[in-house]
């Protein structure tokens, strides 16, 4: 009977497992703390669950799962929903009698969760190992408790046996489910990055540029698109090779990140065209920046290989205005682009988008 009704609650535990590991890589959260609470809490109430329904050896004893939950959040390194969890798994055992039993089960869940998170930290990039560590400890623990609440005896050692059985069974099946979901989790990201940046550079690629400013022109906010494109590139290829001209587009890729702010879209759409969407900036301020980074590119050393460091330079166009749809602005800032290269390259042209006016710099 007691091996049936933990068995049946790690059924359950299993399937918090999957929502629970959904959850934590989830993206539709604006903030990881409360997405930390959250876990924390459901995960806490996975807990109380499988010690509700958890197995009353005699008056004073209850045997359960509850240590499951934690075993999950110590594996994911999840430090805040560990803590959260293991407050209330430990706390809410209160719900079912004060007494001395009671107070061991508390301090001991301290204990296990305090273990598991220095078990993780000590073998983190080794998941299988791992995981099994956090679950023997955790029922190591339960043995020592149980032990302390009922001495020893042969209802001691029936129970221990049957808790260890079914919890390395249950330890080993959790194990390969975490490392399944995490495996499965992170493949899923790698995918979604590739589809999304530039393999070279790691800014974004020209589906997801498109699809970041569908919304340019019903935004009732001011919008500059500018267009990038580095100066007679074709000549560092043929000069020092294309290993040598993709080092060059990696810099320059971290250039314009370093010179623009985190919310700005910078992304590559050619081999060496750039743009970049800046919000909520006038002509003036982002002209500014404009020959900021024109200025940064051209004062920068480019290391290669087997030759000296080279410079190069980017012409820049800007796309200035409101209410006009990406289309346009991408079309306004390449003219702007053009017109820069025609004025001699190395320099920035601004074009209004409604009013269609020059300003070069």
């Amino acid at each position: 009977m007691l091996f049936t009704a933990l068995l049946l609650n790690a059924s359950v535990a299993f399937t918090g497992f999957y929502l629970i590991s959904k959850l934590y890589h989830s993206t539709h959260f604006d903030s990881y703390r409360s997405r930390g609470i959250l876990i924390g809490f459901l995960a806490g109430a996975l807990g109380l669950f499988l010690m509700k329904n958890g197995v009353q050896v005699n008056d004073e004893v209850l045997v359960d799962l509850r240590h499951l939950p934690l075993v999950l959040l110590a594996f994911y390194g999840a430090r805040s929903p560990l803590f959260v969890a293991t407050l209330i798994i430990a706390s809410t055992r209160f719900l079912f009698g004060f007494s001395d039993q009671a107070v061991v089960a508390f301090i001991a869940t301290f204990i296990v969760s305090s273990g598991m998170w220095w078990l993780h930290k000590c073998f983190r990039n080794r998941l299988l190992l791992q995981s099994m560590l956090l679950n023997t400890w955790a029922l190591f623990i339960i043995s020592v408790a149980v032990f302390i609440n009922l001495g020893w005896s042969n209802t001691y050692l029936e129970l221990i046996v049957t808790i260890w059985m079914v919890g390395l069974i249950v330890g080993l099946l959790s194990s390969l489910l975490a490392i399944d979901l995490e495996k499965t989790m992170q493949q899923a990201k790698e995918d979604k990055y590739s589809a999304e940046r530039d393999h070279l550079t790691g800014l974004y690629n020209r589906r997801m540029w498109e699809r970041k400013t569908s919304s340019v022109g019903s935004e009732r906010r001011l919008c500059n698109v500018l267009a990038l494109d580095i100066d007679h590139f074709k000549y560092v290829n043929d000069t020092y090779g294309h290993p040598n001209g993709d080092l060059v587009l990696k810099r320059f890729s971290e250039l314009l990140l370093i010179e623009t702010r985190s919310h700005d879209l910078v992304a590559r759409v050619g081999g060496e065209e750039f743009v970049i969407l800046i919000y909520d900036l006038n002509a003036e301020k982002v002209l500014k920046v404009s020959e900021r980074i024109r200025e940064r590119i051209a004062s920068e050393s480019f290391f290669i290989v087997d030759a000296a460091p080279i410079h190069v330079t980017v012409s820049i166009g800007i796309a200035h205005g409101k209410h006009s749809p990406i289309e346009a602005m991408s079309e306004l800032a390449d003219n702007a682009l053009y017109q820069a290269k025609e004025n001699g390259r190395n320099r920035t042209v601004l074009l209004h988008a409604d009013e269609h006016m020059l300003v070069t710099n």
